[in-house]
């Protein structure tokens, strides 16, 4: 191979990944609340002596905001722009963009430009649940706002008086629930202190709200079965092999007519492929995360349980995340039962 084509590899290379730019750009402004300093015009001396800032690195930032149109340029004032960048500024965005940058960002791209040392010592990560918890708990909640239509639905159809989120995160799904069904009992559940801490502050004006620190995988109910179970974005936390043992203890707190609300991304289906196997290596390559369940096994793994699956939707096509309900298998003994009942012949007492 000729030094000509090997240039032209990395420029093609380099090209291909100026991407990456505008995740990085993004991410730093927010953090920094870089987006906000430049909400109106200003100058890179004013800004660095304004916010503390060295000054070279926030005019090296400032080239690459301007370049990625993230900022623009005049009379050498800077200015974020509101159209590509509102997300991101305190008073126009949301604090979902920020987050899922930062999870990418300090969680996602770490541990997979790490992937060649793991591959080749054979120790993977270790996921810090109690450093990284809060934040994940907070993506998570964006992705229920697919699905919360589908479940209140369920909800009324089914008259349901009790509601559970394992793994409930900062207990946002439950406080949304709560603002349409104030009179139903909802319980949140989550290993977590610090998450479970700020979810009870968060839910002081809720009182049909409570929440419990605990292991999802062995919680069970003080006060009888329950109507519903959420769970969302957590098979990911649980082994494979564990899987249907957790769903069997789940059917034992749950109603005859009960039902479990799944949210969580599946690989290999014919949606997000890229994105889902990209998750899935950030996954495996800890010792405390685990694979994520293919569509193709979700069968076995419910039947394990004892749950039938229905209603399987994609929600976020990108992604490869789903949503679906599990409910109680009908007991095949008792129906034999009653079906030997019915066929049996009716037996004549004859008198003496």
């Amino acid at each position: 191979m000729n030094e000509w084509t090997i240039a032209m590899q990395a420029r093609k290379w380099m090209k291909k990944n100026e991407s990456f730019l505008y995740s990085w750009h993004a991410y730093v402004g927010s953090e920094l609340g870089l987006f906000d300093e430049f909400k109106e015009p200003a100058s890179i001396e004013e800004v660095a002596f304004r916010a503390g800032y060295p000054e070279d690195l926030l005019e090296s930032w400032v080239q690459v905001g301007v370049e990625l149109k993230h900022l623009k340029e005049k009379d050498n004032k800077f200015r974020t722009s509101q159209k590509r960048c509102s997300a991101l500024m305190s008073d126009y965005g949301s604090p979902g963009v920020a987050a899922l940058l930062k999870e990418m960002m300090e969680l996602h791209l770490p541990t997979l430009l790490a992937y060649p040392n793991i591959m080749r010592s054979q120790e993977r990560s270790s996921f810090d649940h109690d450093e990284f918890g809060g934040i994940v708990a907070e993506t998570s909640a964006l992705l229920e706002h697919f699905a919360i239509r589908k479940i209140k639905r369920k909800v009324r159809e089914q008259k349901i008086e009790t509601i559970v989120d394992l793994g409930c995160g900062h207990g946002g799904y439950l406080r949304k629930l709560a603002d349409h069904f104030p009179d139903i009992k909802m319980i949140g559940v989550d290993i977590n202190e610090k998450v479970i801490e700020s979810a009870r502050l968060q839910s002081k004006d809720y009182p049909n709200i409570s929440f419990e620190v605990g292991d999802f995988e062995e919680w069970e109910p003080n006060e009888g079965k329950v109507d519903m179970i959420l769970l969302h974005n957590i098979f990911h936390y649980i082994h494979p092999e564990e899987r249907s043992r957790l769903l069997e203890k789940i059917n034992e707190n749950l109603k005859e007519d009960g039902v479990v609300s799944v949210i969580t991304p599946l690989s290999g289906t014919e949606h997000g492929k890229a994105f889902s196997s990209a998750f899935n290596s950030f996954f495996v390559a800890h010792s405390n995360l685990y694979a994520l369940p293919k569509q193709s096994d979700l069968d076995t793994i419910f039947a394990k349980g004892d749950f039938d699956i229905f209603d399987l939707d994609p929600i976020i096509k990108e992604g490869s995340w789903f949503t679906f309900w599990l409910s109680p298998k009908a007991d095949e003994k008792t129906d034999v039962n009653q079906e030997e009942e019915r066929e049996a012949p009716v037996q004549s007492v004859s008198s003496n």
